[in-house]
């Protein structure tokens, strides 16, 4: 059993540092990959940051015709409400005074009437 464990001890300790080397191979690769991710982060957040700036003043050349159209919809609304208000209130007006109204076309109907009349009366003879 003493020379199983002896034998076992001189191939651990040739190994060893044949595994170490290894494993170092492997911790550089693993940091290798790290740092290349980390340099692509920077670029992608560069490039983000480039869009973002796009993005913004494209934004801002927009804020312009928006302001706009929002004046011209507030014009728009406030021009309805004028609009529908005078025409309520000159429905008001014509059905509080239909019977004047009324009276009057038919006052003047009947004068044109009477003047064509007498014309015809004129021409005749």
């Amino acid at each position: 059993m003493d020379a199983l464990l002896r034998a076992l001890q001189e191939v651990s300790v040739q190994l060893l540092p044949f595994l170490g080397v290894v494993v170092l191979i492997f911790l550089i690769m693993i940091l290798r990959r790290i740092y290349l991710l980390l340099a692509d982060v920077g670029v992608t957040v560069s490039k983000v940051n480039t869009a973002m700036d796009k993005v913004n003043s494209s934004l801002d050349e927009v804020k312009a015709p928006l302001s706009t159209l929002n004046r011209l919809s507030h014009s728009i609304d406030l021009v309805h409400t004028a609009t529908e208000s005078a025409v309520k209130g000159a429905i008001r007006v014509v059905s509080e005074n239909y019977e004047w109204i009324k009276d009057a076309a038919v006052s003047a109907i009947s004068k044109v009437k009477h003047k064509d009349e007498k014309k015809g009366d004129y021409e005749d003879e």
